[in-house]
């Protein structure tokens, strides 16, 4: 995942175009400005006075850092269908669950920790793994 494509970051993507910020290699919002697609002309963009008034230190950094997301729990989906559909709400349990819907890392860790509060021990809990970029935080 070091290259970052034209398509990968979401279009209503803050991007920032700091070119004396020490960090900007590795943001996400300084790399997908400099990748960004001619198909969008105009897109939201840090103003140069927020820049200023940060005086070195970004609120807004996204590391590129590739984050391990899972896609789908078919293994355990029925065990605990409440537990997880109070916790995701019902259209994204059912989304998450096929894996049209990436689990983050912390609600990877909430299925497991429901899973053997049940007694269920498993080598996998998901069906496949998948790396991202972690474009919201």
């Amino acid at each position: 995942m070091n290259n970052l494509e034209n398509s990968q970051a979401p279009y209503n993507f803050g991007v920032c175009a700091s070119a004396d910020c020490t960090k900007r290699f590795t943001c996400l919002r300084y790399i997908a400005l400099q990748n960004a697609s001619p198909q969008y002309p105009f897109l939201p963009t840090l103003s140069p006075r927020k820049l200023e008034s940060m005086k070195g230190e970004c609120e807004y950094y996204r590391p590129n850092t590739p984050v391990r997301y899972a896609r789908g729990f078919t293994r355990v989906a029925g065990t605990f269908r409440l537990r997880l559909i109070s916790y995701f709400g019902r259209k994204n349990y059912y989304l998450a669950r096929k894996g049209e819907y990436l689990i983050d890392p912390a609600a990877q860790q909430y299925i497991v920790s429901q899973a053997e509060a049940l007694g269920l021990r498993l080598d996998d809990y998901f069906d496949e793994y998948v790396e991202r970029y972690d474009w919201w935080g």
